[in-house]
């Protein structure tokens, strides 16, 4: 990173630590020209996420819907940053006790995605209670988000001690493509940055949430899976704010698809000040995703509502087990009798029955330890499942 690639006046400091430069981002907010492109781009957002706000309203199990909706944001995220191609699959069969993955890394990866999903449950959850969205649940999250998987080695939940470049792996720091802000200033910069989202939106709330998502990663406060908690992030804010009433929405999706545009916008402001494109960017991302989130929401709710009158008046136990498939179409027998609290012979008759009418199909080959995949549902929230 060199100097002479920033504009006179960007938007905060370029320093020398230890013979390398680093960028350290001012306070929000900076002093952003909401124009009117800009504010309809706004206006069409909101409305994608008031459709989803209202989703809940008529829900009478929201979880059915969340949990399709969380495991997909962990997995585009975790695609972000891995090599391996993960799927929803991946993270359902583990969760059903497989080990699926061949190599090492690829395990690692899977276990990433699923630490992902523990992280934005304990999130919500925790400002539910009242937490506030502070330094210590972000560490939390954070040491969530790496337990057992790529960065566990990196001080999870402690930030960063030494300076961090961002490029392509083995790049010396000398000649990274950016240098995010010096480890003595961290501390100061994201408690700015933590009391900016609790005292509310300064702009319209979505052009403020990508001045926060730009702050996050441009401070990069910990030495490995900042992205991750950048994207968890935006989530966590929207939920903060009473803009959403739980995680119904995934940006990691559209973020994964335009990974270098994403990358080159937030790049960008720190250079050349370049706030309104990278806005602009990430509220069309919003609303793109929002659109898509209600849409499978939707379509997984019709699948519900199809299931329920199908095996209508044959029982308590059948109508669990369909929300439970929707909540994870990747099952067992033992998961589904630990879930539903009902008896092993009773849960294996309503598998038996979903089995032998093609609503679930098994997966092992097996007479004993079967596993169960719903198809129909993986069809809904993974459209790009092999």
């Amino acid at each position: 990173m060199r100097p002479e690639d920033f504009i006179e006046n960007p938007p905060g400091e370029v320093e020398t630590v230890d013979g390398i430069f680093a960028f350290s981002p001012d306070p929000l907010p900076p002093d952003l020209d909401a124009t009117h492109e800009l504010l309809t781009e706004n206006g069409n957002a909101m409305y994608s996420i008031g459709q989803l706000s209202d989703l809940d309203t008529w829900l009478d199990s929201p979880e059915v819907i969340l949990s399709p909706l969380i495991h997909r944001e962990a997995v585009d995220s975790s695609n972000i940053e891995t090599t391996t191609r993960l799927t929803l699959s991946d993270i359902y069969r583990r969760e059903a006790g497989e080990k699926p993955g061949q190599t090492e890394t690829e395990r690692a990866d899977i276990a990433e995605a699923q630490n992902y999903v523990e992280a934005i449950t304990t999130g919500i959850q925790a400002l539910r209670e009242g937490t506030e969205l502070d330094r210590d649940l972000l560490c939390r999250l954070h040491e969530i988000l790496l337990q057992g998987a790529r960065g566990e080695q990196k001080n999870p939940g402690e930030f960063r001690n030494d300076i961090v470049g961002i490029d392509k792996p083995g790049t010396p720091l000398s000649e990274a493509r950016f240098v995010p802000t010096p480890p003595a200033s961290i501390p100061y910069a994201l408690r700015s940055l933590l009391q900016y989202i609790r005292s509310g939106p300064t702009y319209a709330p979505l052009i403020d949430l990508a001045l926060i998502h730009y702050q996050f990663e441009t401070i990069h406060p910990f030495q490995d899976g900042n992205g991750r908690l950048g994207r968890l992030l935006v989530m966590l804010a929207l939920y903060k704010w009473d803009l959403l009433p739980g995680p119904y929405l995934y940006p990691s999706s559209y973020f994964n698809a335009n990974r270098d545009t994403y990358l080159d916008k937030l790049l960008a402001v720190s250079r050349d000040g370049a706030w309104a494109e990278w806005v602009s960017f990430f509220v069309q991302a919003i609303s793109e995703q929002g659109r898509e989130a209600y849409t499978v929401a939707r379509e997984l709710l019709a699948l519900r509502d199809r299931y329920r009158e199908q095996y209508q008046g044959q029982g308590a136990v059948i109508r669990e087990l369909i929300d439970f498939m929707i909540e994870h179409p990747y099952l067992t027998e033992s998961q589904a009798v630990d879930v539903l609290n009902r008896s092993q012979p009773a849960v294996n008759q309503a598998i038996r029955r979903l089995w032998n009418d093609d609503i679930l199909r098994e997966t092992t080959g097996q007479q004993r330890n079967r596993q169960y995949e719903a198809s129909d549902v993986l069809e809904i929230v993974e459209p790009y499942n092999p």
